[in-house]
């Protein structure tokens, strides 16, 4: 009687271990299985654009280090790495659907004039697309926007030293008095003084050196790392 206890007791405590890893084993299965699939619906991180703006800290051959607010930024350069500056241009060169960069200033009947007006190269469309307010001057006055788009409807004024906005955008349908500036998700109507003043970005032979103040047109890769083969001089 004893030894059939012991046996069936032995028995049934064999066949519960085996259950709870048979069960232990199927949850670690399962888990897997849809960790799997979990990962496998994830869909793979995809490079982003990333404007660094600051100052020229150093430049090499092959990376570039750049000051800007919140520290140094290391980008590597991908050859061949082209500089863009800053050239005098004239209001007729704003044609229908040029990429611009427009300051802006309200007006006190709520319409935004124009202070400045930068014309890009079609390679750096879309650069700062959109419409954004603008820290305030040193001398104290407002903070403007900066909008960048397509310009439809377009003419340029020149506005005063008040609250500004910059939009980068298309121009489409110039008028010379004023113009729309189309960017994603929006747009900006400006009015255009025949006094603004207008440049336009251009390839140049120039180079980048410590101590520029410069945009550089960066991919930022799944890793987290930097590369670009354009940058903007900015200033000195």
């Amino acid at each position: 009687m004893t030894i059939s206890f012991c046996q069936t007791l032995r028995r049934s405590v064999v066949l519960v271990i085996g259950a709870l890893v048979a069960s232990a084993c199927s949850r670690e299965s399962g888990t897997a299985q849809s960790d799997t699939t979990s990962a496998q619906a994830t869909p793979p991180a995809t490079d982003s654009v990333a404007n660094i703006r600051g100052t020229v800290a150093s430049v090499s051959a092959t990376d570039i280090v750049i000051t800007t607010d919140t520290g140094k930024v290391t980008i590597r350069l991908t050859p061949p790495f082209q500089v863009y500056d800053r050239e005098p241009g004239k209001l007729a060169d704003v044609k229908d659907n040029s990429f611009i960069g427009v300051t802006t200033v309200k007006q006190p009947d709520g319409t935004e004039q124009a202070t400045e007006i930068h014309i890009f190269p079609d390679e750096l469309r879309g650069m700062g697309e959109g419409s954004r307010m603008m820290t305030q001057s040193a001398g104290g006055g407002g903070g403007g926007r900066m909008t960048n788009g397509a310009v439809t409807g377009s003419r340029m004024t020149n506005g005063t030293a008040t609250p500004s906005r910059m939009s980068n955008g298309n121009v489409t349908n110039s008028t010379g008095s004023t113009f729309v500036v189309q960017y994603s998700g929006g747009s900006q109507t400006v009015k255009v003084p025949a006094n603004t003043p207008v440049t336009e970005i251009k390839a140049t032979s120039k180079t980048l050196s410590a101590g520029n103040q410069a945009v550089i047109i960066a991919r930022r890769g799944a890793d987290g790392s930097l590369t670009s083969d354009k940058g903007l001089l900015a200033g000195k």
